[in-house]
């Protein structure tokens, strides 16, 4: 009897096994067809030219629109030459708090922030590496830096606020812990002879560079972005991410190979640029970068591109570049996107008051907005100079800026936008960073209004 329930349980065990190993099997050749799957889909990524003159749209719709979007980088930390922390600007929470008072001062316009100096150690810590959310930057009920961040993103939105980040896809530091890797796969630009090319120091620490082609054909290049949207997935939700200094050539050699050891074109660095457009727009991601054409460039990736954070019409207009119309003046608004209220420098400065600002948002980002979108709302007086601005807000349904840096407005008369038909009376209010502060009420006599306000005082106008 012993000897009969001996043999069934060694049946069951090799039953039992037998399953575990199919199972195993399986699961190994699950793995090794989601590797194809994923080889093949980067293969499948094109380095082709996209002709925008052939549809005069984007290659695939921008997520956001640009022209309607303001769009800010928020500096939070820097690291020293050791590579450590340097200094906190900015926490999180703080963050947040920046966000509250900017969404006050802009009446709610959609607005992106990339945030600078977010990983490890601050701004330029540790790249090509992203692996690492900066714990200096943590609140202090959460367990972990990216849990904070995580919460703002959250919190962000009901500010009309997309969070991102301000990464780096070229520059490498030898404390980067894929450092080692990266020198012995040669994905590190090197001279002739092998040896690492040194590119400038940014605050104190060597920088070097990468080639984009060698780090995208082992994989890495596509390994870093999906390693970073897998530890933020919320990336995927915002649509938008920004590429700093994503130049073809060194600052190091200009017109030269990134790297001469690996003998690779600017022109296939440049094909690569394309396919990590393509690669980061496939994952519903949009990538804005920090110029278009320039000294560092030879395409500037009109259609792949969504955005410039300095946009130069006249470095376009006396430049080269791939298939540039010859009787080109200018680029159409959907790709010719960029931020008329950068802000950072003021954040970074005073993120109590955030000084400045308030006439950054009359005298630039409003007549920026009413440039570049039409709208009904556009008759009636518009004065837009250096110094005074009386002007629809398009984001609102409405509401009109005055504002005058130099003299008082007195007794002024402005026609109302068209569409205020029925309006009988105005209410006009103090714009501040804590919201709208009613002050006079101002009557409408057949569409017309005479307006009196103090030098220096953003203003707005509502109908009441």
């Amino acid at each position: 009897m012993k000897i009969k329930i001996q043999k069934l349980r060694m049946r069951g065990m090799l039953v039992r096994n037998k399953f575990n190993f199919l199972v195993l099997i399986f699961l190994i050749i699950g793995m090794a067809c989601n590797h194809i799957i994923n080889k093949q889909k980067a293969t499948d990524v094109s380095g082709e030219y996209y002709d925008w003159t052939k549809t005069m749209q984007p290659e695939n719709p921008w997520v956001h629109d640009y022209n309607k979007t303001l769009v800010m980088k928020m500096f939070l930390c820097s690291r020293n030459a050791d590579g450590n922390v340097e200094k906190v600007y900015l926490r999180f929470a703080d963050v947040l708090e920046v966000v509250r008072k900017i969404d006050n001062l802009t009446l709610g316009i959609p607005k992106i922030v990339y945030l600078v100096g977010w990983q490890y150690n601050g701004h330029d810590s540790k790249y090509p590496a992203w692996g690492e959310v900066n714990e200096s930057l943590k609140r202090e009920k959460d367990s972990t830096a990216l849990e904070s961040l995580k919460w703002l993103i959250t919190k962000a939105k009901s500010y009309h606020t997309v969070i991102s980040l301000h990464i780096n896809m070229i520059d490498a530091f030898q404390d980067s812990p894929l450092w080692s890797e990266y020198l012995a796969k040669d994905i590190i630009a090197k001279n002739k002879k092998g040896e690492p090319i040194k590119g400038e120091i940014f605050n104190g620490m060597q920088s070097y560079q990468l080639s984009y082609a060698q780090e995208w054909k082992l994989g890495y290049a596509q390994q870093r972005i999906d390693n970073l949207i897998k530890m933020i997935p919320e990336l995927k939700e915002g649509g938008t991410i920004h590429i700093d200094a994503f130049h073809s050539m060194r600052a190091s050699g200009i017109n030269e190979q990134i790297s001469p050891y690996l003998d690779i074109s600017i022109d296939e660095e440049i094909s690569t640029q394309r396919k990590i457009f393509r690669y980061w727009r496939n994952q519903g991601i949009d990538v804005t970068c920090e110029g278009g054409i320039y000294w560092l460039r030879k395409d500037p990736f009109i259609g792949l591109q969504a955005m410039s954070w300095h946009y130069d019409e006249m470095t376009f207009a006396n430049s080269d570049w791939p298939k540039k119309p010859a009787n080109f003046s200018s680029l159409p608004a959907q790709f010719s996107g960029y931020t008329a209220m950068q802000s950072e420098n003021e954040i970074k400065n005073d993120p109590d008051k955030l000084s400045g600002l308030l006439e950054q948002f009359c005298l630039k980002l409003v007549p920026w907005y009413y440039k570049r979108n039409s709208d009904v709302s556009k008759g009636g007086t518009v004065i837009i100079s250096e110094d005074e601005v009386i002007c629809p807000i398009l984001w609102k349904d409405k509401a009109l800026v005055a504002f005058n840096r130099t003299a008082e407005i007195r007794e002024k008369k402005i026609l109302l936008p068209t569409t205020w038909v029925g309006v009988n009376e105005v209410q006009l209010f103090e714009l501040t960073i804590d919201g709208l502060i009613p002050k006079s009420v101002v009557k409408v006599t057949n569409g017309v209004i005479y307006l009196s306000i103090k030098k220096n005082l953003p203003s707005v106008i509502m109908p009441i």
